[in-house]
């Protein structure tokens, strides 16, 4: 006997990944509306004190060579930049954020711009996102 699992409605958060904040759900929801497909808390393999570890940054975007979008609920400035160092020495495009990032009146953009520098090559242009936005 086949049972096949219901379809989620569309409009509904059936299709989210089980996401560990709402820091990262409003991120992931972000990235959706930029059409930028991503992998949720994909493993990922860096250097660190002289040995590899497995991380799991929040989002993984395969169509840019693995670059990834972290959010790190719980670490300080200094924290953040300590990651974004860590990133930038295994090669791995990132753009790393925190609770303040997400405090922002005008926090899209910021992450767009972000994904523009880090991230998204010069041809590539979300623009037309973010005038629906406005």
């Amino acid at each position: 006997m086949n049972h096949k699992p219901p379809v989620p409605k569309v409009g509904t958060d059936a299709y989210d990944p089980p996401y560990q904040s709402s820091g990262e759900k409003k991120i992931g929801q972000l990235l959706d509306q930029y059409g930028l497909p991503f992998f949720y808390r994909q493993a990922t393999i860096i250097y660190h004190h002289g040995k590899n570890e497995i991380w799991y940054p929040s989002f993984t975007l395969p169509q840019y060579a693995g670059a990834v979008v972290d959010y790190v609920q719980n670490s300080d400035k200094h924290g953040l930049e300590e990651r974004i160092r860590i990133y930038r020495y295994n090669q791995v495009p990132a753009v790393v954020l925190g609770p303040p990032d997400l405090d922002k009146t005008d926090w899209q953009r910021e992450i767009y711009e972000n994904l523009k520098k880090e991230i998204i090559p010069p041809n590539y242009t979300l623009d037309h996102v973010l005038k629906k936005m406005n």
